[in-house]
């Protein structure tokens, strides 16, 4: 289990935050347009999930209501400014991925992208876990403040 390095309180709120949000984020992203096989016309075929996305009707009303809006646009508006935390919120919410798993992915892309190691850490690593959950914090609290 990680250890959390922030307050109790901090990790509760950003919790909180991450269950709603992400069930509400979650609803919207089928996981695959295609399926791989291609149709009778020779395109690609759509894939189950994504048909079904498309064609929604659980109960849960259109798909553009005003809470599924406000969520899509303080993401994209986390997303335009600012990227890695995005990125952070998307792997843990959306692909269910845990810190340490983010915390590896943030590293081996900057290793791959030949980013240079922070000064503070001239071994390496480029992100420590609780860099990882800090950006997670820090997307939560702009998503809590902009929603």
């Amino acid at each position: 289990m990680t250890e959390m390095p922030y307050p109790d309180e901090t990790m509760r709120q950003a919790a909180w935050w991450a269950t709603w949000l992400g069930q509400d984020w979650r609803g919207e992203y089928p996981m695959k347009i295609h399926s791989g096989e291609l149709s009778i016309d020779g395109s690609l075929e759509w894939h189950p999930d994504f048909v079904r996305w498309m064609a929604r009707s659980d109960g849960r009303g259109r798909r553009n209501n005003d809470q599924r809006l406000r969520t899509t646009k303080v993401m994209r508006r986390l997303r335009r400014h600012s990227v890695r935390e995005y990125e952070v919120l998307y792997r843990i919410l959306i692909q269910g991925e845990r810190f340490h798993e983010v915390t590896t992915w943030l590293n081996e892309r900057a290793e791959r992208n030949s980013i240079p190691y922070p000064p503070h850490r001239k071994d390496g690593p480029h992100y420590a876990e609780r860099d990882t959950i800090a950006l997670f914090i820090a997307g939560i609290d702009y998503v809590r403040t902009f929603w």
